[in-house]
């Protein structure tokens, strides 16, 4: 492992610790926020993590951010999807 790669994994790592403790205390999370939450923050912070980010806190706030709104997306999705088959 390069220093590079020692120093994004500290990095990951560290942000996953941030956004967990703020994970862990959201009221509210879907069904689908605690099965896949844990996975989907890693995937998040990975990204912005290999994007050049280097605050742990930030990209902590911005992959728990991320998450929320991927759900709501998933969310207004179904309501359409539903809308739209009671209207057939």
């Amino acid at each position: 492992m390069t220093t590079k790669e020692n120093g994004t994994t500290d990095l990951v790592c560290s942000s996953y610790e941030v956004a967990w403790q703020q994970y862990s205390t959201l009221p509210g999370l879907t069904p689908d926020e605690h099965m896949y939450g844990p996975d989907k923050l890693r995937s998040y912070i990975q990204v912005m993590a290999d994007v050049g980010e280097r605050d742990p806190i930030k990209i902590a706030r911005s992959a728990l951010g991320m998450m929320r709104q991927y759900e709501q997306i998933v969310r207004s999705k179904a309501g359409v999807t539903l809308r739209q088959l009671k209207s057939e």
